[in-house]
C-alpha cells in the first residue's frame, strides 16, 4: 500500500489552521475571564446597591442600634480574651453602689479607693461620697444601685424612682462638672431571688423607667439586662448577688456603654 504524500502547501495550511484555532481559543478564554470578572464586579455592585437601599429604608436609630450591638459584643468578647484590658479601662473611673458593687474591690478587680459602695446602699447615699469623689477626680462615674431602692418601698413605681435618680445625678454632676456619669440598670434578681421581695420581679419596670428618663434628660444609661440573662449561671445561690467571674462581663458591658456614648 502506497503512503499518501502530504504536500508542503497542505502542511502549511494545516499549521496556519492550527495557529488560528489556538488564537481563537486564547481570545475566547480571555473574553470568558473578562466577562466573568465583569459579572462578579456587577454582582458586588448590585449587592452594594441593595445594601444601601436597605439602609435608606432603616431609620437612623435602628442603624445606630446595630452598631452599638456590635460594639457591645466585641467588648463582652474581650472579657474572655483579655480580662486585664477590661480592668485597665477603669483607671480613671469610680464605681458607686450597693453590696453587688462592693465585689469590684472585694475581689480585687479595682482599687478600694475607686469603689465607693456598701451593703444596703441606695441612690440617696451619693452625697456622702462627694468629698471622696472630688479628691479622686474621676473622668467617669458608674452608678450601680437599685436592688435595695426597689425593696424598701420608698419609690413604689419605676417612674418615681427614675425621678429620684434624675435628682441625684443632677446634684452629682454639679459637684463633678468634668466627669461623665453613667447610670447602670439594676441587675435583675433570678431564681429564688425573685421570691426575696415582692417587688423584685418588677425590676424590669424600674429599668425601663430609668432608661426613658435618661433618654429624655440626656444621661448615659447602661443596660445590663441581656448581659445578666446570658450569665445567670454566675449568680450566687441567693439569686441576688453574683460570683467573681460575673464582674468581668459586667465591667465589659459598662465599657461598651462608654464606647456608645
Amino acid at each position: 500500500m502506497k503512503k499518501r504524500k502530504v504536500s508542503p502547501q497542505s502542511g502549511k495550511k494545516w499549521m496556519i489552521l492550527t495557529a488560528v484555532t489556538l488564537v481563537v481559543a486564547v481570545v475566547l478564554v480571555v473574553f470568558f475571564i473578562q466577562w466573568r470578572s465583569v459579572r462578579e464586579e456587577q454582582e458586588k455592585v448590585d449587592k452594594g446597591v441593595a445594601y444601601l437601599t436597605k439602609l435608606e429604608k432603616q431609620n437612623v436609630s435602628e442603624i445606630g442600634k446595630s452598631i452599638d450591638e456590635i460594639r457591645a459584643e466585641q467588648n463582652l468578647a474581650l472579657a474572655d480574651s483579655d480580662e486585664s484590658a477590661v480592668w485597665s479601662s477603669f483607671e480613671n473611673a469610680a464605681v458607686l453602689g450597693d453590696s453587688r458593687a462592693v465585689g469590684f474591690s472585694f475581689h480585687e478587680f479595682l482599687p478600694e479607693d475607686r469603689v465607693m459602695a456598701q451593703g444596703g446602699g441606695k441612690i440617696t447615699d451619693l452625697p456622702q461620697y462627694y468629698d471622696e469623689l472630688k479628691a479622686l477626680n474621676p473622668k467617669a462615674v458608674f452608678l450601680c444601685f437599685g436592688l435595695n431602692d426597689v425593696g424598701i418601698g420608698l419609690w413604689p413605681t419605676g417612674e418615681e424612682y427614675a425621678a429620684e435618680c434624675d435628682k441625684q445625678i443632677a446634684a452629682l454632676q454639679a459637684e463633678l462638672p468634668d466627669a461623665t456619669i453613667y447610670l447602670n440598670s439594676i441587675l435583675p434578681a433570678v431564681g429564688v431571688g425573685l421570691d426575696a421581695d415582692p417587688d423584685y420581679p418588677r425590676i424590669g419596670e424600674y429599668n425601663e423607667a430609668m432608661k426613658t428618663m435618661a433618654e429624655e434628660k440626656g444621661y448615659h444609661f447602661i443596660d445590663n439586662t441581656q448581659m445578666a440573662q446570658e450569665h445567670q449561671d454566675l449568680y450566687q445561690e441567693d439569686g441576688l448577688h453574683v460570683q467573681p467571674d460575673f464582674y468581668k462581663y459586667w465591667a465589659a458591658n459598662m465599657m461598651a456603654g462608654v464606647n456608645e456614648s
